[in-house]
């Protein structure tokens, strides 16, 4: 899964929960302002508040980070879009429709030498190449 679509998973997470606890702050504060225990409901929203705002801040972060990871993601398409293969080169032709014809074609013909050969076959020459 992409780090960005991670990120934004994390992000709606964090809202979620902060929602949800706020939610349930304030629930219980009515019900402490219902039992005459308003200077402890005022403390309770007090915290609240604080939590909340410092959940916003991460996910204000988190966002911002993950804006810059699809920029940056953007930007290294248009700038690079040749792969990096295994031996650490660049290779701008990794992902041409033409090498995927090719390497098709070679893992056909790799699946072809694999098959067993026929009695007939085998008798009449017909060996497979390169063998």
């Amino acid at each position: 899964m992409h780090p960005v679509t991670r990120l934004g998973r994390v992000i709606q997470q964090l809202r979620s929960f902060g929602e949800l606890h706020a939610g349930e702050l304030e629930a219980l504060a009515a019900e402490l302002d219902a039992t005459s225990a308003s200077d402890v409901a005022a403390r309770l929203r007090i915290y609240r508040d604080v939590q909340r705002d410092e959940a916003q801040m991460i996910v204000d972060e988190l966002v911002d980070i993950q804006a810059d990871m699809a920029a940056n993601d953007q930007s290294e398409e248009l700038q690079a879009p040749a792969a990096i293969t295994s031996s650490g080169t660049r290779d701008p032709a990794i992902n041409s429709p033409r090498r995927a014809k090719w390497l098709a074609e070679q893992a056909a013909e790799e699946e072809r030498r694999r098959q067993p050969l026929s009695r007939r076959d085998f008798f009449s020459g017909g060996a497979k190449p390169d063998e």
